[in-house]
């Protein structure tokens, strides 16, 4: 009788553990859709102002156009 209100005890302690570690990667893959979608949305963002800022280059000094094209080819490679 008592060995086995043990193993119940074991049993139902695995089930929790077992629940936990379930809930605890369901949680990091929402993690992760939600942080991919903060991502595109960023870029989505940068993209729009690159495309603002391309209006504007030319009156940039000289060092800051070839530190933009230098981002903004960085930023095109990217994938």
């Amino acid at each position: 009788m008592i060995d086995d209100a043990i193993q119940s005890v074991g049993e139902a302690f695995t089930s929790l553990f077992n629940w936990l570690r379930t809930n605890k990667e369901e949680q990091s893959q929402t993690q992760l859709i939600k942080d991919k979608k903060r991502l595109k949305d960023a870029t989505n963002i940068a993209e729009e102002i690159f495309e603002i800022t391309d209006n504007y280059k030319d009156f940039f000094a000289e060092d800051d156009t070839a530190n933009y094209d230098k981002l903004r080819k960085k930023f095109d490679k990217r994938d």
